[in-house]
């Protein structure tokens, strides 16, 4: 898989997992007294979490997820690996 790929939803998870542990402890943090409006609550916290991040993955001119980055990882890459080799010699 892609770094970018994998990148984008590392983010994703992040995002999500916050909001879902947030919005559980708001509601008390007892698994077993969920309801279904509990649940609901929770999971639509975890969903406009991720929002943001799928905007910037739908940007095309994003530095971090968007065609740009590519132009940018590619370069940095040039660079270290550069000044990599120059070192062994």
């Amino acid at each position: 898989m892609d770094s970018k790929i994998k990148a984008m939803l590392a983010s994703y998870g992040r995002s999500f997992l916050a909001a879902v542990t947030t919005a559980f402890m708001i509601t008390g943090g007892d698994i077993l007294a969920l309801d279904g409006d509990a649940l609901k609550a929770i999971l639509a916290a975890g969903v406009s979490a991720v929002l943001p991040v799928a905007i910037r993955a739908a940007n095309p001119k994003d530095p971090a997820f968007g065609k740009i980055a590519d132009g940018v990882t590619d370069a940095v890459f040039k660079k270290i690996t550069a000044k990599k080799t120059a070192k062994k010699k």
